[in-house]
């Protein structure tokens, strides 16, 4: 007979400045774990950007499209961040949680505080930050990318993101995990413990697949 621990899905919410490598954190973790672990892309309303895949690394909507079905309830939070429109749909975050499946977020700190509140039991939330400020401009300027003005919104999003963060310290059911992403390989390394770990909490587990665990045969 085949026995298996079965729970409800985890939302795993990664954060942290433009730069500080949650991106490349969730496609090692997919690449590695692609039976456990989905991207949950989110909707938007900006145009691609270049190398981005619709329904991959954003569902592309129109402004108005996006609008409509915000009117409707379809999504779960939104976001307008340098006059884009960002959101989770409703149906995503039920539909992983009850079927055992395990997703990946990657938003914003506001964001990851409105999964905490409605589900704390269910939400993982790792903040991931570069050694300093000197390394996160460096990261972005190799990028080669985007113009002087929307490195300076960056930098200006990153410095709001910190002080959210430090006024959240000592707070419970905020954020669970901080690292430090100085080297790459290590730095996966303890994400993916984090994420086996929280994989592997007794509370999530459905109390029947564990019974099966716990016969005694005298």
């Amino acid at each position: 007979m085949n026995r298996e621990l079965t729970r409800k899905g985890i939302l795993f919410v990664l954060m942290g400045p433009t730069g500080s490598g949650k991106s490349t954190f969730c496609e090692r973790l997919i690449a590695e774990f692609p039976e456990e672990l989905s991207y949950s892309t989110s909707a938007t309303s900006r145009p691609p950007r270049p190398k981005e895949i619709p329904g991959k690394s954003y569902h592309f909507l129109s402004r108005e499209e996006f609008i409509a079905r915000r009117e409707q309830g379809e999504f779960f939070e939104w976001e307008e961040t340098h006059g884009n429109l960002y959101g989770t749909l409703q149906a995503t975050l039920i539909n992983g949680i009850q079927t055992g499946k395990d997703l990946l977020f990657q938003i914003d700190i506001r964001g990851a505080l409105n999964f905490k509140r409605h589900f704390s039991e269910n939400t993982v939330t790792i903040f991931i930050v570069p050694p300093s400020f000197k390394d996160l401009q460096e990261r972005l300027n190799r990028r080669g990318t985007v113009c002087e003005a929307e490195l300076q919104r960056r930098f200006t999003t990153a410095q709001s993101e910190y002080e959210a963060l430090l006024r959240l310290h000592g707070k419970s059911n905020a954020i669970d995990y901080l690292v430090v992403n100085e080297k790459l390989d290590t730095t996966y390394d303890e994400v993916r413990a984090i994420v086996m770990a929280e994989r592997a909490r007794y509370h999530r587990m459905d109390k029947q697949s564990v019974e099966q665990f716990c016969e005694v045969k005298v």
